[in-house]
């Protein structure tokens, strides 16, 4: 008996008998073997292809196989493909999870015996009632797990240019609707499967279209500069954000359907990674979630060593930390999250594909590597991550009554970890977010957000106390005793990650309360559990309104992200901004405050100033007398935003912004700039992060060869030239684009930027003033931190009132700035290998990383943070002549002054490297500005408490200097730039 043989009939289960032989597709087989281009990577499962007379097999229904060298398939044809599997075979059902953004579906099908799909609403509300223990008793979450079948959802296609993963899924549906072996059978009777194919469909119409520009044409084709609208790779770190369509269409699914299991596809390992991780694990999962994922890992591994399958191993590629990917949205709701990693699909074949020592050593995690050299194909994409899935849903459906215990054990834990004595083991028994907090509107934002991701959130219906919080009537409370305080822990909890880990996959802190920049209070005493409240069953929708009938509208600048869209809507109204705070009417105004003078009582203005105030839950109040303060006009400017062809990662969640509060923009590429005439066009240009170094950001697409490299749509493209198009996406910004940029500045406009902008305005001198270091000796790696006011009569700062706030800071720009009278650019050169001094330790956790507390400490306390003022700095050799510039550069926000103060949550190491440094900065020149983040204040639709920092530089950009300290003379600095000792 052959190993192939053995191994298929060894899997059969006693309950099982063996079926008749089932007809074989000898031309789908045929095309199979022809494709495999190393007979190494094919299990018994997948190296034929059964024949069916009623279901269209892949090959009559596209022409060839999935596996098929050279070819891509688009979503939408999938989707007809899934619609045609579901009306000819009873053993599939398909629906539509939602759209995408540009109007395409968002689909899934579900595979099980026939019986089990005419049951689906019942094997639905068995699951829902295994999630809820509160509801559901012992012994009938006894009885449920005996008769109900576990849903495995796999998904894939969500990153773009991965293409293999809804390729094999063609495949995959279709065996497991029509083959009759023995596995097959245990799956379908035992499991039902949901399989959405592709996740980003935007963004694979895009890539199959990209595809064959390339080969129909054979010149260079366009990068994939977009997937969806917003964002590309970053769109499998929208798990906490949520504002990605197609992560809102997966939650709702994954709410609604309560699935055992979901697994994500991706290709970025030799040859298949199966996720588990090398810790360390996020503390606030359940011991059963992390056990499972090597449970279930190494029954993939395992099965595979034993058909001699290269290349599949564990542990060794991604931590297990941070929950913002797609499949963690199944873990924080108490299902089993997964991924696949696979060698690409291609669709070209690679001949001789070698891999460097680290990728092929032989570890204990990895006991039967990649090889240093091997023919891959698409076909061995296909046969590898296929064989493996498949063996996966066997092991499911085997132990189905398993992991469907296990399911209600994690959802079990996480209630009754809500009821234990906080007081005495530290436990949290309840979160409360107070209602009355100066950025009201935010507040509602993030409870609304955490509502619809399934949280339950309450509203006391009174006053109380609770283990020595005080919770006012109205403020919102989050109970720990639900199914989903998983998710709550994640989110609301501080991160810590010590440096002697194994280093992060991804960003180390994003304690959520602190990003969005509200209060938020822990009570550790079950008592509270106890008190009245009401669940809200609805969004909070507040009702704004203008109080009083004098002449003078004032809304206080609070900090709510509304604001901006309340400037933008009443574009045609005068607004004026208070340049200090004041008092009026009995109330206190801060700066920049929004006024709006001589308004009618009556009217249609004043109609729509009522109108627009009560739509967006503001408060205003008209006054008879206009106050006494100093004010400048809101000017509406003209927007302009740079991209680069290079990349639009990052920059997508300004737009995600700009969008969302409705502040309208002209969308043009960096290469345009090169045109001149900015200022004739714009007041403004937003020119976020590219995310390369400052050398790519300028040279953009390589200007390589005389062939143009269009983006745009056309017969062979249809699916691009969305955003923007153009005949020749060649050139990047150049030099004469940056020329044209900085006359743009000295004429008048503000152009603003973070990230890679900052670095390269730095390095090429444009920012005067200011210089970007890589310090050695720090190591961080996406963190919230302390930042520090040092300059609030800026009308950045407008709407902070407090000196200082949390603050997301990635790992660069550390940035310098030269203190007046020096004229020269400041810091040193640039370091390299951070954290390289740090080695993995087995027991990182037993010493735990520093982190500041948040917020600080009462007052008469001494302060967590001294102010930070403007490190002094030494000018280069190229600048110790010459005339001092007559320009400084005005730094709003800095890290503080010590370092042990810096971090609040995540990972910091070598702080001492930020002490003092910019996080903000206004660089005037000529007639305007470069205003310069250090920080990232959009950052993945989770640092809505900084927005304003960006909005407050578009709303006021034509009186930046408002609040300005006296020029400085030559003799003496202005006052609080002098710079301090370090402490």
């Amino acid at each position: 008996m052959g190993l192939a043989v053995f191994l298929a009939t060894g899997s059969l289960s006693k309950a099982q008998t063996t079926p008749p032989v089932q007809p074989q597709d000898e031309a789908y087989t045929a095309l199979i073997k022809k494709y495999l281009v190393d007979p190494r990577f094919t299990t018994e499962l997948v190296d034929h292809m059964p024949a069916s007379d009623t279901v269209p097999s892949p090959l009559k229904f596209f022409g060839r196989i999935p596996g098929t060298p050279g070819e891509l398939t688009y979503a939408k044809d999938i989707e007809r493909y899934y619609q045609e599997l579901a009306k000819t075979s009873p053993r599939v059902k398909f629906w539509k999870l939602g759209t995408t953004e540009e109007g395409r579906d968002q689909i899934v099908i579900a595979i099980a015996d026939e019986a089990t799909l005419k049951n689906l609403d019942a094997y639905k509300a068995a699951l829902a009632a295994l999630g809820d223990p509160r509801k559901t008793s012992p012994d009938e979450a006894r009885r449920l797990i005996k008769t109900t079948k576990p849903i495995y959802w796999i998904t894939s296609g969500i990153h773009s240019p991965e293409t293999g993963g809804p390729e094999m899924l063609i495949e995959l549906a279709y065996r497991l609707a029509i083959e009759e072996t023995p596995l097959v059978q245990n799956i379908r009777n035992n499991v039902i499967t949901f399989i959405t194919p592709v996740v980003e469909v935007d963004g694979r119409e895009k890539i199959v279209d990209t595809y064959y520009y390339g080969k129909k044409t054979g010149k260079p084709k366009p990068p994939l500069v977009y997937w969806g609208k917003y964002v590309a790779h970053d769109n499998n770190r929208d798990g906490m954000g949520q504002y990605l369509k197609l992560t809102q269409n997966i939650t709702r699914g994954i709410l609604e359907w309560h699935p055992t299991v979901v697994h994500d596809l991706h290709e970025a390992q030799s040859y298949l990674y199966v996720s588990t991780g090398t810790g360390p694990y996020n503390p606030s999962l359940d011991p059963v979630q992390t056990d499972e994922w090597w449970l279930l890992g190494e029954t993939e591994i395992t099965e595979m060593a034993k058909r001699g399958v290269p290349g599949v191993w564990t542990y060794g590629y991604y931590d297990g930390w941070v929950p913002n990917y797609l499949f963690w949205i199944a873990n924080s709701h108490n299902s089993l999250g997964r991924f696949y990693e696979v060698q690409s699909y291609g669709p070209d074949i690679q001949k001789g594909l070698k891999l460097p020592p680290t990728t092929t050593s032989r570890e204990w995690y990895r006991p039967n590597p990649a090889l240093p050299s091997v023919d891959w194909g698409p076909r061995n994409n296909t046969n590898i991550q296929e064989s493996a899935l498949m063996f996966a849903l066997d092991r499911v459906a085997k132990d189905r009554t398993m992991y469907l215990e296990n399911y209600w054990v994690k959802n079990q834990h996480a209630v009754d970890g809500g009821k234990v004595d906080g007081g005495k083991t530290g436990a949290v028994n309840a979160w409360v977010v107070p209602a009355d907090q100066s950025a009201r509107l935010n507040v509602i934002d993030m409870i609304n957000d955490v509502r619809r991701q399934g949280l339950e959130v309450s509203v006391a219906d009174q006053a109380f106390t609770a283990g020595g919080v005080k919770v006012a009537q109205g403020d919102y409370v989050i109970r720990a005793d639900q199914p989903y305080r998983t998710l709550a822990d994640l989110y609301f909890s501080v991160q810590n990650y010590p440096a002697a880990n194994p280093r992060p996959y991804d960003d180390t802190g994003w304690t959520m309360s602190y990003m969005r920049n509200i209060s938020m209070k822990t009570v550790h005493d079950p008592a509270v559990l106890k008190e009245p409240m009401t669940l809200l069953t609805t969004d909070v929708a507040p009702r704004g309104i203008v109080s009083g009938a004098g002449k003078t509208i004032l809304v206080n600048h609070t900090g709510d992200n509304e604001l901006v869209t309340f400037r933008f809507r009443l574009k045609d109204v005068k607004m004026l901004a208070a340049e200090a705070a004041f008092d009026a009417g009995g109330k206190h105004y801060a700066a920049g405050t929004f006024i709006i003078p001589d308004a009618p009582s009556s009217g249609k203005e004043r109609t729509a100033v009522e109108k627009v105030v009560a739509d967006l839950g503001l408060t205003a109040e008209a006054v008879d007398a206009a106050p006494t303060v100093k004010t400048h006009a809101l000017t509406i400017p003209r927007i302009g935003y740079l991209h680069s062809w290079l990349r639009t990662q990052d920059e997508g969640w300004w737009r995600a912004a700009l969008d969302h509060y409705g502040v309208p923009y002209t969308y043009l590429a960096d290469t345009k700039a090169r045109q001149g005439d900015l200022r004739k066009r714009f007041d403004v240009i937003i020119y976020p992060t590219v995310g390369s170094s400052a050398r790519d950001q300028i040279v953009g697409v390589a200007m390589n060869g005389d062939v143009p490299i269009p983006y745009k749509k056309s017969a062979l493209t249809p699916n691009l030239g969305v955003l923007d198009a153009a005949d020749d996406i060649r050139g990047g910004l150049g030099a004469d684009g940056l020329a044209e940029l900085q006359k743009f500045v000295k004429a008048g406009g503000v152009l603003i930027g973070d990230g890679s902008t900052v670095e390269m305005l730095a390095d090429y001198g444009v920012a005067a003033g200011v210089t970007v270091t890589a310090p050695a000796e720090l190591y961080t790696k996406g963190a919230l931190m302390r930042g520090v006011f040092t300059d609030q009569a800026s009308p950045i700062a407008y709407g902070y009132q407090a000196k200082e706030m949390p603050i997301y800071f990635a790992d660069a720009p550390v940035i310098s700035v030269a203190t007046p009278g020096q004229g020269g650019f400041g810091g040193g050169g640039r370091g390299g290998g951070a954290g390289s001094r740090y080695a993995q330790n087995i027991t990182p956790n037993a010493v735990p990383a520093h982190v500041s507390p948040w917020p600080a400490p009462e007052p008469g306390v001494k302060p967590a943070a001294a102010p930070a003022e403007p490190a002094e700095t030494e000018p280069p050799a190229s600048r110790q002549g010459g005339a001092q510039p007559t320009q400084h550069p005005r730094t709003v926000m800095a890290f503080p002054a010590q370092a042990d103060t810096i971090l609040l949550s995540g990972m910091l190491e070598g702080g001492s490297a930020l002490t003092r440094k910019a996080l903000i900065v206004d660089v005037p020149d000529g007639k305007g500005h470069m205003v310069l983040f250090g920080l990232r204040p959009y950052w993945r639709w989770q640092t809505q408490g900084s927005y304003f920092l960006g909005f407050n530089a578009i709303l006021n950009w034509d009186h930046l200097d408002a609040g300005s300290p006296p020029a400085p003379t030559k003799d003496a600095p202005a006052k609080g730039t002098e710079a301090k000792p370090t402490e």
